[in-house]
């Protein structure tokens, strides 16, 4: 009996909470969302859950007409994009310059430019648009076209969509996907054009279709189902805000000074009969005598006449809001639209522009592209039939780039060009002067191809290797030219030139310590000026703990950069393998430190000096060292260059890398000459490597 009882009383609390659910109630139960009883936030007394989309009134074509002649800001959105599209014209290779010159005189006689311009403006305008190619191949205009037969495209006629109808019966056609039709599925196969001048019926294949946008299956209007919608749709309501703003500034103007009349006792004599008319008839002969004697006479005791002026404080900033508004629904830049500057500190309007250019673009590929194609292609058909052409080429539809660069941009691109002519006839006068090239490569090249490449020029596969005569001292001299370019370096500071900076790589577990110059985006080590007084090691150590925080402790010399170009300061390069402290930028000179390998920063863009310092130590690890290589023990003055170099089994001569002692050593194998000669030829070869290898150095 209990159980009973209890299953009874479950059942009405769960009928019960059913209906409170039902209801709308909240009792035990939650629901899901924010609220806030005590500002109504989320529940029904909440004003903003009272906002919903409601869609505009459709506008008529007869609408959209009148508003396209008397409304000057709308036409300017309307036109100005498709203007755009076509005013720089074509930028399209034919491989044959008597093709290209026939296609564009038949471009020009059938007006293209202004053609497709306006199709573009209707498709903007109505929704769409009709090109209708007048072509002279022996069918009526409701057949086919037969491409193969076209003698002649007499004339270009644009419909706007206003008066084309298509063919419901061929639209809604029921197709198979494998048909052997080409009329895509969705499409019509005939239009009806009703024309002020004649109506008819034409094929698919004779028109070139211009649609603005594309719109689902589901759309609220089946008119811009095929076509696509009016711009005016899209931007109505930005539209009247930015019209209206404008218009209820000026009505401010007339209000911004308002008249004031103070009379005693004007409530007791509105009150009367006659009160009202003599109150009237005193503020006409008032403001009669502002008028006419540009002065006025009250009386000194109970009248008095006063002017408020209007504050027009944060007007303007309304009427600037609506502009945004409207050029972000258009996708035109006030610049354009309104012609004014662009606003904000450093503004250049750049970025508006290139969104601008965008879309642009993008009417150019939806739009014109495809139909430029069919144009073209009928084109060359009756070039080919007329025999103007001999061949019909392959060819890419490409459109003229959209900026225009200003004659200042121009001119700042032609002396950069010029400065990179200039440095790179440095570096060939510098493998000139060291033997690396002839002069006759070079002059060559620049008669080929009108520009000379380095790294093409060296080549090891095109070096000829002269024969050992015994002249060994003048087959030394030419080796030692192409090392000293190699390297530009002696263990010494020259007595003809001075450093005057400094640079350090500091090295752990084979990687190096860089990170990115705050005043440009090259990757540097520690390094700078050294100051007056100032010894080289002593600013190599001052560099590293300012800019790196890190106190080098075993630091080395690797050599002497020398800059050919005048570029940058002549250095002193030092590296170490043992430091004190965290590396950590300084984040003034030097910002985001990191470790790199070599293969690494050979992906990134280096400093010069940095880059050099890492290739002279890359080639010193490579070709200079011997196997049982102690970084603490390196020291350019005596390192021995290996078999078959001149300081190869004897100390050799400080301050003369890899030439000969005074006494004895010598090479290896000296009393052969056929060994010689090989080993010769093996080290040319591998100068030239490294010299290429250091090529793509200096390049990043």
């Amino acid at each position: 009996m209990e159980e009973r009882k209890k299953d009874k009383l479950n059942d009405i609390n769960r009928s019960r909470r059913g209906s409170a659910i039902i209801d709308g109630k909240q009792g035990n139960l939650r629901q899901d969302g924010y609220t806030n009883l005590l500002n109504k936030y989320g529940t029904a007394q909440d004003n903003s859950m009272a906002y919903n989309y409601e869609q505009e009134p459709i506008t008529t074509d007869m609408e959209l007409i009148r508003l396209y002649e008397g409304n000057g800001l709308f036409s300017k959105i309307i036109d100005r994009p498709a203007e755009e599209a076509v005013k720089h014209g074509l930028d399209i290779d034919y491989g044959d310059e008597k093709i290209a010159e026939y296609v564009e005189e038949r471009l020009d006689e059938l007006d293209f430019e202004d053609k497709f311009a306006t199709a573009e403006k209707w498709a903007r305008l109505y929704g769409g648009a009709l090109i209708v190619m007048l072509c002279d191949d022996g069918g009526s205009l409701e057949e086919p076209l037969d491409y193969d037969k076209v003698r002649t495209i007499e004339e270009l006629r644009v419909f706007e969509r206003a008066i084309v109808q298509e063919d419901y019966h061929g639209l809604y056609q029921s197709r198979m996907i494998f048909s052997n039709s080409d009329l895509p599925i969705g499409q019509p196969e005939f239009y009806h054009v009703n024309s002020i001048y004649g109506s008819f019926t034409v094929h698919y294949t004779r028109c070139l279709i211009f649609r603005n946008g594309r719109l689902p299956e589901q759309t609220t209007n089946s008119l811009y189902r095929h076509w696509g919608m009016p711009e005016h749709v899209k931007i109505k309501q930005a539209l009247r805000e930015c019209m209206t703003s404008h218009s209820n500034g000026t009505k401010l103007l007339e209000r911004s000074v308002q008249a004031i009349y103070k009379m005693k006792n004007l409530a007791t004599l509105l009150s009367s009969d006659e009160g009202e008319g003599k109150v009237l008839q005193r503020l006409q002969v008032i403001d009669m005598a502002r008028g006419i004697l540009n002065s006025m006479a009250i009386d000194a005791e109970g009248e008095d006449y006063d002017f408020k002026t209007l504050q027009m404080a944060g007007v303007k900033d309304v009427i600037d809001t609506t502009c945004n508004m409207l050029s972000a629904v258009t996708n035109i830049p006030q610049t354009i639209l309104f012609g004014r500057s662009p606003a904000g500190m450093n503004a250049t309007g750049d970025s508006d522009l290139e969104n601008y250019y965008n879309m642009v673009e993008n009417i150019q590929k939806q739009n014109m592209k495809k139909n430029i194609r069919t144009l073209i292609d009928l084109i060359l058909k009756q070039g080919f039939l007329e025999g103007e052409i001999q061949d019909i080429p392959k060819y890419k539809v490409k459109f003229s780039a959209l900026w225009s660069l200003s004659d200042t941009e121009k001119a700042d691109i032609e002396q950069k060009k010029a400065q990179t002519e200039q440095i790179k006839a440095q570096f060939a006068q510098a493998y000139i002067d060291a033997g690396v090239l002839d002069p006759s490569e070079v002059r060559k090249s620049l008669a080929i191809n009108g520009d000379f490449n380095i790294e093409e020029l060296i080549d090891e596969d095109d070096i000829e290797l002269p024969e050992d005569n015994g002249n060994e001292s003048t087959q030394q001299n030419k080796e030692k030219n192409i090392d000293d370019f190699d390297f530009q370096i002696n263990s010494k500071i020259q007595e003809d030139g001075s450093c005057n900076a400094v640079a350090v790589l500091v090295i752990k577990d084979g990687k190096i310590l860089c990170a990115k110059r705050n005043d440009s985006e090259f990757l540097c080590g520690p390094g700078g000026h050294i100051e007056e007084g100032e010894q080289p090691e002593e600013a190599a150590l001052r560099e590293a703990q300012e800019e790196f925080n890190i106190v080098p402790l075993n630091i080395l010399p690797l050599g002497i950069y020398k800059c050919t170009t005048g570029l940058y300061c002549n250095s002193k390069l030092y590296f170490t393998d043992q430091f004190k402290g965290i590396p950590k930028a300084d984040g003034i000179e030097m910002v985001d430190a990191r470790w790199l390998s070599l293969e690494e920063l050979k992906d990134e863009l280096l400093f010069p000096p940095f880059a050099e310092s890492i290739c002279m130590l890359e080639n010193l690890l490579k070709n200079k060292l011997t196997k049982d290589f102690n970084m603490s023990s390196l020291n350019v003055d005596n390192i021995d260059g290996g078999e078959g170099s001149g300081n190869f089994g004897h100390k050799g001569v400080k301050g003369q890398q890899g030439g000969s002692a005074k006494q004895g050593g010598g090479s290896k194998n000296s009393s052969s000459s056929s060994e010689s000669k090989e080993s010769n030829k093996k080290a040319k070869k591998e100068q030239k490597k490294w010299l290429k290898r250091k090529l793509i150095w200096r390049r990043k």
